[in-house]
């Protein structure tokens, strides 16, 4: 059973209540199941044709950073609309896309766990990000694609840990509110948090597998949140103004992307044969 308020996504006003004291929110039926199910026929198809360019990581997490430069028709679920108006009022005065990947575990890998920590910069800007007034710098949605609960691999946060140096400090200054809550919920369902916020993944039973859609978000003025996400120029260079904007953060390499036109032989070299 979920140790966690669930909202249901035109909630606006009750979530982001909660986002602002918690530094996260859970919501319910974010996504449609033919949603679902486009997304993991893909997953599965990619993974067929392109088995190099999906990992896996140490902890067998298969991924791919770089989907979107091929795949047009993942654009769609990129700014989803069921979500997109929240993550947009927490990112005020607006978001901007930061990164977009899926990570796969697969059976045989589920009891692999991490330890907690906070996400940053890859590389050091020369201008440091600030918050917004809900307190986050970045801004990661993930989405469920396939059910998850206390036997499989699932994502762990502690609430209202955004201000903290180390999960010691948290412990201390939370006291009898400091709390590790794992976020579960059938597939559908998503979890917005502060990427400042102290999560984790903690591992499940080594049989059982998980899936899930990441979208991160930076706020207008902010640094890139990678050095490397490649944004293909269809959305880069998108005819709607709203929607260019949305794609205007350009890490270095879609910098380095865009001065070689885009090409394939660049994200030959810097995606397909980048050293693993």
């Amino acid at each position: 059973m979920a140790d966690h308020p669930i909202f249901a996504p035109d909630q606006t006003g009750a979530i982001l209540d909660f986002f602002r004291d918690q530094g996260y929110a859970v919501l319910s039926d974010a996504m449609p199941t033919e949603a679902i199910a486009f997304l993991n026929d893909f997953v599965d198809r990619s993974q067929a044709a392109i088995p190099g360019e999906w990992g896996p990581d140490r902890r067998g997490c298969l991924s791919h950073g770089q989907i979107l430069v091929n795949h047009p028709e993942l654009d769609p679920y990129v700014r989803y609309d069921a979500t997109w108006p929240l993550i947009d009022a927490i990112m005020a005065p607006g978001a901007r896309f930061a990164q977009y990947d899926f990570r796969d575990i697969p059976p045989g890998q589920g009891d692999q766990a991490m330890n907690f920590h906070q996400d940053g910069l890859n590389y050091k800007p020369s201008q440091p990000p600030t918050a917004g007034p809900f307190g986050c710098k970045y801004l990661c949605a993930i989405y469920h694609l396939s059910d998850v609960d206390e036997s499989t691999p699932r994502f762990c946060v502690v609430p209202a840990s955004g201000p903290d140096a180390s999960l010691d400090e948290a412990k201390e200054r939370l006291g009898d509110a400091y709390r590790e809550v794992p976020i579960l919920g059938p597939a559908g369902t998503v979890v917005l948090y502060g990427i400042e916020l102290f999560h984790t993944r903690l591992g499940g039973e080594r049989a059982k597998a998980r899936r899930t859609q990441h979208n991160y978000f930076s706020s207008v003025g902010n640094p890139p949140l990678t050095s490397w996400v490649l944004i293909p120029q269809r959305l880069s260079a998108h005819s709607d103004p709203a929607l260019r904007a949305y794609f205007s953060a350009w890490p270095e390499s879609t910098q380095a992307f865009a001065a070689a036109g885009y090409s394939y032989a660049f994200y030959d070299e810097h995606v397909v044969g980048k050293p693993t």
